[in-house]
């Protein structure tokens, strides 16, 4: 998984560094708004392609005594901070611009095909990285049995989603740019350019907000997917000696890190080593049936034989997932 989110991220770095350079150029000599908002724009995604490779390689740290869980929530902190840049470097450049142009006007200075011609390019490689983020995409819930959407919601690889929203945006702002370039032409009116500068920016703010809600919900320790959930609590059922489960917790640790506690009622009668087989044979289920999971720790509670009967009548909302 990591391994394909980061060919995502190598492209869009590569795509977008090149990118930058041409809109800065053509936004400077023509004095288009637009065309220096889409800089702005592809300059931000350029240095958030920087700290996802970060977060990559600082994600990757084993597991310290000062840090037993490892690093894996780098990932999340590093998409944060670049849903932080997209906000203040992407989207109040391109808004400003945008307001600028609207309250001094400004002619357009020089022809207007080189501008059309960076959109151009800019948008094949847009497209080009933007179809090889949704492959990775269809291939990570293939691999899961489920569909893109449903994946892109539950999954916590936020390295590939930050890359996926980016590109979804850039095709979005070039689009936006040639709009306003056109009717700039056509009518002559810098109005549409600062149109067009402002609203790139609204979907830069967009995607700010999207990316900054995620990953500040994975800081905060979200739990695991309904679907992880889901799957432990049936392993945890396999074994007739479970009772019931009193209480599961779960948190994400990392992109294929899960921590799992729970307290779980157990026949009654069970000697201390029959238990702590009950609980190691529990542990490894649960870990083939959610491979995400790294970290298990349950606490047995051994309950009357004659219990069992209504503890199982017991609902997964009961116990308090």
């Amino acid at each position: 998984m990591a391994k394909g989110s980061k060919q995502v991220v190598l492209a869009a770095l590569g795509a977008n560094g090149a990118i930058t350079i041409g809109k800065l150029a053509v936004g400077l000599l023509t004095g288009s708004a637009a065309m220096l908002a889409e800089a702005a724009h592809s300059a931000a995604d350029t240095v958030n392609q920087g700290f996802l490779l970060v977060s990559i390689s600082l994600s990757d740290n084993p597991a310290t005594e000062d840090h037993p869980y490892g690093y894996g929530k780098e990932r999340f902190f590093w998409a944060f901070l670049a849903a932080v840049f997209i906000f203040v470097a992407g989207a109040f450049f391109s808004v400003y611009q945008g307001i600028q142009k609207l309250l001094e006007g400004g002619e357009h200075h020089g022809a207007f095909w080189p501008s059309y011609l960076v959109l151009g390019l800019a948008f094949v490689f847009d497209c080009a990285v933007l179809v090889l983020a949704l492959r990775t995409a269809r291939q990570q819930a293939d691999a899961l049995g489920v569909g893109v959407r449903d994946f892109l919601r539950e999954t916590t690889d936020v390295t590939l989603k930050t890359a996926l929203y980016e590109d979804v945006a850039a095709t979005t702002g070039v689009l936006l740019a040639a709009i306003g370039l056109a009717l700039l032409q056509i009518t002559g009116n810098p109005v549409f350019d600062g149109i067009a500068s402002i609203l790139i920016g609204i979907v830069l703010i967009a995607v700010a907000i999207m990316l900054g809600r995620e990953t500040r919900d994975l800081l905060l320790g979200s739990s695991a997917s309904r679907r992880t959930r889901d799957a432990i609590r049936a392993a945890i059922a396999e074994f007739p000696e479970v009772v019931s489960v009193v209480d599961l917790l779960t948190m994400q640790l990392g992109l294929d890190s899960i921590l799992v506690t729970g307290e779980l009622n157990i026949e009654n009668g069970l000697a201390t080593d029959e238990i702590e087989v009950l609980l190691r044979r529990v542990a490894n289920r649960i870990r083939e049936a959610a491979p995400g999971v790294k970290n298990i720790y349950l606490q047995p509670h051994p309950v009357p034989i004659g219990a069992s009967g209504r503890a199982r009548g017991r609902t997964a909302e009961e116990s308090g997932d």
